[in-house]
Protein backbone atom coordinates (compact mmCIF):
# COMPACT_ATOMS: atom_id res chain seq x y z
CA UNK A 1 0.00 0.00 0.00
CA UNK A 2 2.81 2.38 0.87
CA UNK A 3 4.44 1.66 -2.50
CA UNK A 4 1.24 2.58 -4.37
CA UNK A 5 0.98 5.90 -2.48
CA UNK A 6 4.63 6.71 -3.23
CA UNK A 7 4.18 5.92 -6.94
CA UNK A 8 1.04 8.10 -7.10
CA UNK A 9 2.87 10.98 -5.36
CA UNK A 10 5.88 10.61 -7.68
CA UNK A 11 3.63 10.66 -10.76
CA UNK A 12 1.72 13.68 -9.43
CA UNK A 13 4.97 15.56 -8.66
CA UNK A 14 6.40 14.71 -12.08
CA UNK A 15 3.21 15.79 -13.82
CA UNK A 16 3.13 19.07 -11.90
CA UNK A 17 6.77 19.73 -12.81
CA UNK A 18 6.17 19.00 -16.50
CA UNK A 19 3.07 21.22 -16.53
CA UNK A 20 4.87 24.12 -14.81
CA UNK A 21 7.90 23.94 -17.12
CA UNK A 22 6.06 23.32 -20.40
CA UNK A 23 6.98 25.60 -23.30
CA UNK A 24 4.56 28.50 -23.67
CA UNK A 25 3.90 30.41 -26.86
CA UNK A 26 5.64 33.76 -27.08
CA UNK A 27 2.98 36.47 -26.51
CA UNK A 28 4.96 38.85 -28.71
CA UNK A 29 6.40 42.28 -27.92
CA UNK A 30 5.07 44.69 -25.35
CA UNK A 31 2.45 46.98 -26.93
CA UNK A 32 4.63 50.10 -26.72
CA UNK A 33 7.43 48.24 -28.52
CA UNK A 34 5.11 47.15 -31.33
CA UNK A 35 3.41 50.49 -32.03
CA UNK A 36 4.55 53.81 -33.43
CA UNK A 37 2.49 57.00 -33.31
CA UNK A 38 3.46 59.74 -35.76
CA UNK A 39 2.07 63.18 -36.52
CA UNK A 40 0.40 63.26 -39.93
CA UNK A 41 -0.41 66.99 -39.97
CA UNK A 42 -3.11 69.51 -39.27
CA UNK A 43 -6.44 69.10 -40.97
CA UNK A 44 -7.93 71.59 -43.41
CA UNK A 45 -9.06 74.72 -41.60
CA UNK A 46 -7.36 73.33 -38.52
CA UNK A 47 -8.73 75.97 -36.12
CA UNK A 48 -12.51 75.81 -35.79
CA UNK A 49 -14.96 78.17 -34.10
CA UNK A 50 -15.33 77.47 -30.42
CA UNK A 51 -11.63 76.95 -29.81
CA UNK A 52 -11.00 73.55 -31.32
CA UNK A 53 -8.53 72.36 -33.91
CA UNK A 54 -7.89 69.07 -35.69
CA UNK A 55 -4.86 67.08 -36.68
CA UNK A 56 -4.14 63.49 -37.64
CA UNK A 57 -1.86 60.87 -36.18
CA UNK A 58 -0.91 57.57 -37.75
CA UNK A 59 -0.79 54.55 -35.48
CA UNK A 60 1.19 51.64 -36.89
CA UNK A 61 1.41 48.14 -35.39
CA UNK A 62 4.67 46.72 -36.65
CA UNK A 63 5.00 43.32 -35.00
CA UNK A 64 3.31 40.82 -32.73
CA UNK A 65 -0.40 40.45 -32.15
CA UNK A 66 -2.91 43.22 -32.98
CA UNK A 67 -2.85 46.20 -30.61
CA UNK A 68 -5.92 47.90 -29.17
CA UNK A 69 -5.74 51.65 -28.57
CA UNK A 70 -7.81 52.02 -25.40
CA UNK A 71 -7.44 55.77 -24.92
CA UNK A 72 -5.65 58.85 -26.23
CA UNK A 73 -5.10 61.80 -23.88
CA UNK A 74 -2.99 64.93 -23.57
CA UNK A 75 -1.60 66.32 -20.30
CA UNK A 76 -2.83 69.93 -20.24
CA UNK A 77 -5.83 70.66 -18.03
CA UNK A 78 -6.52 73.67 -20.27
CA UNK A 79 -7.13 71.45 -23.31
CA UNK A 80 -9.63 68.66 -23.93
CA UNK A 81 -9.08 65.94 -26.54
CA UNK A 82 -11.41 63.70 -28.55
CA UNK A 83 -10.41 61.16 -31.17
CA UNK A 84 -12.06 59.64 -34.21
CA UNK A 85 -12.35 56.73 -34.31
CA UNK A 86 -13.29 56.88 -30.67
CA UNK A 87 -11.15 54.45 -28.63
CA UNK A 88 -11.07 51.59 -28.13
CA UNK A 89 -10.08 50.53 -31.64
CA UNK A 90 -7.70 47.89 -32.91
CA UNK A 91 -4.71 48.22 -35.21
CA UNK A 92 -3.88 45.00 -37.03
CA UNK A 93 -0.30 43.82 -37.28
CA UNK A 94 1.47 45.32 -40.29
CA UNK A 95 -1.15 48.03 -40.80
CA UNK A 96 -1.67 51.70 -40.01
CA UNK A 97 -4.79 53.45 -38.73
CA UNK A 98 -5.27 57.17 -38.93
CA UNK A 99 -6.91 58.88 -35.97
CA UNK A 100 -8.24 62.42 -36.26
CA UNK A 101 -7.62 64.25 -33.01
CA UNK A 102 -9.69 67.28 -32.05
CA UNK A 103 -8.33 69.44 -29.26
CA UNK A 104 -10.67 71.93 -27.61
CA UNK A 105 -9.25 74.94 -25.76
CA UNK A 106 -11.02 75.15 -22.39
CA UNK A 107 -8.90 77.83 -20.69
CA UNK A 108 -6.77 80.26 -22.70
CA UNK A 109 -4.99 81.56 -19.60
CA UNK A 110 -3.56 78.11 -18.83
CA UNK A 111 -3.22 76.81 -22.40
CA UNK A 112 0.36 76.11 -23.51
CA UNK A 113 1.39 78.88 -25.94
CA UNK A 114 4.86 77.61 -26.76
CA UNK A 115 4.79 73.87 -26.22
CA UNK A 116 8.37 72.64 -26.52
CA UNK A 117 7.84 68.87 -26.59
CA UNK A 118 4.10 68.23 -26.45
CA UNK A 119 3.08 64.61 -26.29
CA UNK A 120 0.07 62.35 -26.32
CA UNK A 121 -0.55 59.72 -23.67
CA UNK A 122 -1.86 56.53 -25.23
CA UNK A 123 -3.09 53.38 -23.47
CA UNK A 124 -2.26 50.30 -25.53
CA UNK A 125 -3.23 46.65 -25.02
CA UNK A 126 -2.22 43.44 -26.78
CA UNK A 127 -1.99 39.74 -25.88
CA UNK A 128 1.04 40.39 -23.69
CA UNK A 129 0.05 43.41 -21.58
CA UNK A 130 -1.67 46.75 -21.17
CA UNK A 131 0.60 49.82 -21.14
CA UNK A 132 0.41 53.58 -20.88
CA UNK A 133 2.92 55.23 -23.20
CA UNK A 134 3.74 58.86 -23.97
CA UNK A 135 4.51 59.66 -27.60
CA UNK A 136 6.36 62.88 -28.50
CA UNK A 137 5.10 63.87 -31.94
CA UNK A 138 7.96 66.17 -32.94
CA UNK A 139 8.69 69.77 -33.87
CA UNK A 140 6.02 70.10 -36.56
CA UNK A 141 3.29 69.06 -34.10
CA UNK A 142 4.70 71.44 -31.47
CA UNK A 143 4.60 74.35 -33.94
CA UNK A 144 1.09 73.51 -35.19
CA UNK A 145 -0.26 73.09 -31.64
CA UNK A 146 1.32 76.35 -30.44
CA UNK A 147 0.08 78.22 -33.52
CA UNK A 148 -3.47 76.90 -33.15
CA UNK A 149 -3.66 77.77 -29.44
CA UNK A 150 -2.23 81.24 -30.10
CA UNK A 151 -4.56 81.84 -33.07
CA UNK A 152 -7.57 81.01 -30.95
CA UNK A 153 -6.54 82.58 -27.64
CA UNK A 154 -5.00 85.79 -28.98
CA UNK A 155 -7.74 86.76 -31.42
CA UNK A 156 -9.95 89.69 -30.51
CA UNK A 157 -13.20 88.74 -28.77
CA UNK A 158 -16.37 88.72 -30.85
CA UNK A 159 -18.89 91.44 -30.32
CA UNK A 160 -22.35 90.13 -29.48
Amino acid sequence: MLTVVLVVLAVAAGSAYLYATRPRPDPGPWPAQAVSVTYAGAGPAAVHPGGSFRFSVEITAGAGPPVTVESIRQPSAALHLTASPNPPFTVKTGSTRTAVITIHVDDCEKAPRNAGLPFLDVTLRNARAKQDQSFILGDRYARDLSRAVADYCERPPRLS
